[in-house]
């Protein structure tokens, strides 16, 4: 502090003269960022008279007084007359160093340290007659004279101001001016400890328990990497957890950021959708949706780093994930498989578990390389690097807006899809005839509304609301449509949606579901759906032909085969669409999930619906997904955040 909080005695001429080379002396070691050698120390302490001369005694009610006895641009002297039995608050020196020498009288002194948000006590020691306290500037400490005492002060540079920490109520006061190491009466304004600490690196290695097979061996693997961490960064702290439940990723976040603590290093053992880790089980899956990730706040460090130890991480969401959080990630193109070894592929036995180490490695497998990747990870191939995904410097375009157009002409008629027309018109005619009156419609990701109008041709429909989140996907539902009285058009923005309680009588989602945050909009729909009411889900999913399937398969083509012969201009314009830079484009960012993540969801959430395979090719396949009627509430228990 700068100013003077008593005006000195008036001294003669001879004391000053006598201390100006002691505080010369004093003041070039300060400047110099060292303590006094054991000479000059025993000249302060032998000037205790005519230093005690110069101290004013303290005020009622303050722990010492303060009599500066120089101040300039390098460094500032401070004498305090110490009241006896009477201590300061803890507090800093503004950024300044130095060094303390207890003059005359015994001092107890305590260092703190941030343990999470809170202050602890990091060292305690008597300070006797004699002794110099070396005064770095991130000290924080604070200083009692059971028997009284004088303390010479030296601080370079001179302190603009000070940090004073009140421990009861957890609180630290910026003082400036003219105020000592005490909590001042009147009104300051206070800080929380919790803004004000220091943010602790954590690496934080989690894995999932109960999502399918092979979480015993996520445990190992996880304890393996924690070991290996911790041995690479000695000075960080590594936390290995188990998770169930998405709730459980997310109240581990909240432990971290009300601690204080910021994550160097996520890595998340697990098995994966193609939209991110999977929680929970096969009985119950939980994802994060796309929606809530965008929601979720991670408190990672200015460096921080993330790896996704899952099957196919790096297809999708990795790049989303760095785009969302702006930090560097990791994940896997391919499969990942347990194994023995680090660097390639060594089988862990028939009980892997009972081994001390286990890693979790992309590799070739069966799954995505056939037979013959299979084989290559058996005769122990390489373990493939992980792929870096950095953030975006823009947006990536994940909208249909830039092919609207070529979307528009391939689609106008989109009874060119067959199978899924003819799917969802028949169970809307029969829906029709079971109510007695015409079918009140909901369509999520109407998409330019060629569904709705071939649908509205029928005759089926009351009313229909397609709401979409492409505003030139819209433009031409809304053009193409402009007649048609029952049918009306809206732009959605996540997974909330713009229509009343109990509102319709069927929900379809017509080759957009990939597309929703499931369990969100989920609840939505749950809401809107009338007693009685029905979702209707077609869409495109990932899954390689089995030989059960070859009789589908050809079914598939000889419709294909004849969809081009007698629509040619549809085949040229669908050849447009697909062979497009911006579809390609968009196709990355939106990418079709496995077949499996519709059973297990669909599964869990409607017990005893199925899916229903209509069409297949080679890799991938079309499938729908009738709720049956739906009696009124949600799809308990829903999970996300």
């Amino acid at each position: 502090m700068t100013d003077t909080a008593h005006r000195l005695p008036a001294p003669t001429r001879d004391v000053l003269a006598e201390l100006r080379p002691l505080l010369d002396a004093l003041a070039a070691v300060a400047v110099q960022g060292k303590i006094p050698d054991p000479q000059l120390l025993a000249r302060a302490v032998a000037a205790q008279p005519a230093l005690s001369a110069l101290a004013g005694d303290p005020r009622t009610g303050e722990p010492y007084s303060r009599s500066v006895l120089r101040v300039d641009d390098q460094v500032e002297i401070m004498l305090a007359r110490w009241r006896p039995g009477h201590g300061c608050a803890p507090h800093d020196h503004g950024g300044a160093g130095g060094f303390v020498i207890a003059v005359e009288g015994d001092f107890d002194e305590r260092r703190f340290t941030w343990a999470g948000t809170q202050l602890a006590v990091a060292e305690s020691a008597v300070r006797q007659r004699g002794t110099v306290i070396e005064i770095s500037p991130e000290v924080i400490h604070d200083m009692s004279a059971p028997g009284g005492g004088l303390s010479l002060h030296l601080y370079s540079p001179p302190p603009a101001g000070m940090r004073v920490f009140d421990l009861q109520r957890a609180e630290v006061l910026e003082l400036v001016g003219n105020y000592g190491a005490w909590i001042p009466s009147g009104e300051h304004r206070r800080t929380p400890f919790a803004a004000v600490a220091p943010q602790q690196p954590v690496i934080w290695v989690a894995h999932t328990t109960h999502y399918r097979g092979g979480s015993a061996e996520f445990a190992v693997a996880a304890a393996t990497m924690g070991r290996e961490l911790a041995a690479a960064h000695p000075d960080a702290e590594v936390v290995v957890s188990g998770l169930h439940r998405k709730a459980d990723f997310a109240a581990e976040l909240a432990r971290f950021t009300s601690s204080g603590r910021v994550i160097s290093q996520l890595h998340l053992i697990s098995h994966s959708g193609m939209y991110g880790p999977m929680f929970g089980s096969t009985d119950w899956p939980e994802q994060f949706s796309p929606h809530e990730w965008q929601d979720m706040t991670i408190p990672f460090a200015a460096d921080g780093q993330a790896f996704f130890h899952a099957c196919r991480t790096a297809r999708w969401f990795t790049p989303f994930f760095a785009d969302v959080f702006g930090v560097a990630t990791f994940g896997n193109h391919n499969y990942t498989t347990v194994s023995a070894r680090k660097d390639r592929f060594a089988w862990a036995g028939r009980q892997p578990t009972a081994r001390p180490s286990l890693y979790l490695i992309a590799a070739p497998g069966r799954k995505s390389h056939g037979w013959a990747g299979s084989m290559r990870k058996y005769l122990g191939c390489a373990a493939e690097p992980m792929v870096h995904s950095s953030p975006a410097a823009a947006q990536h375009e994940r909208s249909y807006d830039r092919v609207a157009d070529l979307y528009d002409r391939a689609y106008a008629d989109i009874r060119v899809r067959q199978a899924e027309w003819q799917w969802v018109a028949g169970r809307l005619a029969a829906t029709h005839a079971e109510l007695g009156r015409r079918v009140r419609v909901l369509e999520i990701g109407c998409g330019n509304g060629a569904l709705l109008r071939a649908l509205d041709d029928n005759g089926d429909i009351d009313f229909a609301v397609g709401v979409d989140s492409s505003a030139g996907m819209l433009a031409r539902a809304r053009e193409r449509n402009r007649d048609r009285t029952r049918l009306r058009f809206g732009q959605v923005s996540g997974p909330a949606l713009d229509v009343p309680d109990d509102h319709v009588d069927v929900v379809i989602s017509f080759l957009s579901f990939r597309y929703l945050d499931w369990d969100p909009v989920m609840a939505e729909i749950r809401r809107v759906l009338a007693p009685g009411g029905r979702l209707w889900v077609v869409d495109m999913v990932e899954q390689p032909t089995r030989i059960r399937d070859l009789p589908l398969l050809a079914r598939s083509a000889a419709a294909h085969l004849r969809t081009r012969r007698e629509r040619p201009g549809f085949t040229h314009d669908l050849a447009t669409l697909t062979n497009h830079p911006e579809w390609r484009k968009m196709l990355q960012h939106n990418p079709i999930r496995a077949e499996h993540e519709y059973r297990w969801y669909f599964g869990s959430r409607f017990p005893g619906a199925g899916l229903q395979t209509l069409t297949a090719s080679r890799a991938a396949r079309v499938v729908a997904f009738d709720s049956g009627p739906l009696a009124k509430g949600q799809t308990t228990p829903l999970t996300y955040p």
